[in-house]
């Protein structure tokens, strides 16, 4: 039997400039899918898959997927990734904010 969990990592953050989501401690799985919510009208953003050894040093995973303007979910996932997660969020300025909610559903 597999194990499951799923963590809310930022809960309707609004966000005005670049990003980086709390880190997540993930080692255990070898699955990974985040879901990165947009509450409201934002602009165009671009979310980049980052994976880590210790928390610390953040290498890049994957390419950056966009979330258009008219887009309100999207859904990253991972495999073979290490001991660490995050996502680096940018587009978001002060004139035009983005409030994002991010889950991180793991499998192992």
């Amino acid at each position: 039997m597999l194990t499951f969990a799923t963590s809310v990592i930022e809960r309707r953050l609004p966000i005005t400039a670049a990003h980086s989501t709390h880190p997540f401690e993930a080692g255990w799985a070898g699955e990974a899918v985040f879901f990165v919510q947009v509450e409201g009208t934002h602009p165009a953003l671009s979310i980049q898959a980052q994976i880590s050894p210790d928390g610390l040093h953040w290498v890049d995973r994957g390419e950056p997927r966009k979330l258009l303007e008219q887009e309100e979910i999207t859904a990253i996932d991972l495999a073979n990734f290490g001991g660490w997660l995050r996502l680096a969020i940018t587009g978001a300025t002060e004139q035009e904010p983005a409030t994002v909610l991010v889950h991180l559903a793991l499998k192992g």
